[in-house]
């Protein structure tokens, strides 16, 4: 037993003890960057950029210290293209664009089911970055409209 206690002492010493402190795991990519105008006002995201391609679905998110948040979701993504976001309520494309300009749930405008439609072009995706460009207008739940004009992106994958 005294053997068990000094091979399990020796073990979390070891275990804890390696690798280096200073480093603090970075939740986001600030390398990236993602903008737009928004109703013709520029934006951009100063806080994080992150992009995710898994399992056919590829998306890319930047927000800022105002709670303000630009997200783009492709659906059957399958490399560089054009692809459409929204659409009407029957075309099936769950590809979205979405915007959010705060905390409040009537803050948040997207182009799915029908209440907004717009394209993202991936232009180039090698090296394990990923750049592109997108445009959309969307509805809030009281119906108000926003439109995303001049938007572009690089972001690591």
């Amino acid at each position: 037993m005294k053997q068990f206690f000094s091979l399990l002492t020796i073990s979390v010493f070891a275990l804890t003890g390696c690798g280096d402190k200073d480093k603090t795991p970075s939740p986001f990519n600030p390398s990236g960057s993602l903008s737009a105008k928004v109703d013709g006002s520029s934006w951009e995201a100063s806080l994080a950029v992150q992009a995710i391609k898994a399992s056919g679905t590829f998306q890319v998110t930047g927000s800022d210290n105002s709670a303000k948040q630009m997200n783009i979701t492709i659906m059957n993504y399958n490399g560089p293209g054009t692809y459409t976001l929204g659409g009407s309520a029957t075309s099936g494309n769950g590809s979205n664009g979405r915007w959010t300009a705060g905390l409040s749930g009537n803050q948040t405008y997207s182009t799915m089911v029908g209440q907004g439609e717009g394209s993202c072009t991936i232009s180039k995706e090698e090296g394990g970055k990923v750049e592109g460009t997108f445009n959309f207008t969307a509805k809030n739940t009281d119906g108000q409209q926003v439109t995303v004009a001049d938007g572009s992106f690089s972001a690591k994958l």
